[in-house]
């Protein structure tokens, strides 16, 4: 579970979500036998919650909204929006459907290569964050 200074009225609501929002991203990845970029877009909360009806209505139910619909506490809303950012990330991290690729050195095919970013993959399907490290 996620932990928040903001007082929620319904964080296992949020927290189910999240992890069905990781649960399809994984089933998606696993089809398309794709790497995951965490941080180039592929793993971003911020996109997750733009794209998730459900999921942004069981947030924005945590605050009062003025009468134009609009947050009335921004700065709250956008702290729970830092803390579930973090969140998101452990998640997928930690779920065990995928391996976690940090920035380094790997070895593919007997050559060295250098991966920049921390990448995502479907738990066992690759050897290193590259496409061509897909395991026979």
């Amino acid at each position: 579970m996620f932990k928040t200074k903001i007082k929620l009225t319904n964080p296992e609501r949020i927290d189910a979500i999240l992890k069905a929002v990781v649960q399809k991203s994984y089933e998606e990845a696993l089809e398309e036998k794709l790497l995951l970029c965490m941080e180039c877009g592929d793993v971003d909360f911020y996109i997750a919650y733009s794209n998730n009806e459900e999921l942004q209505d069981a947030i924005n139910e945590n605050f009062d909204i003025d009468e134009c619909g609009e947050i009335m506490k921004l700065d709250e809303h956008q702290e729970l929006m830092d803390d579930l950012y973090e969140y998101f990330l452990i998640i997928h991290k930690e779920s065990d459907l995928f391996d976690f690729f940090p920035a380094g050195s790997y070895i593919v095919v007997g050559e060295s290569r250098e991966s920049d970013t921390d990448m995502l993959a479907p738990s066992g399907l690759f050897s290193a964050p590259f496409e061509d490290a897909i395991k026979g």
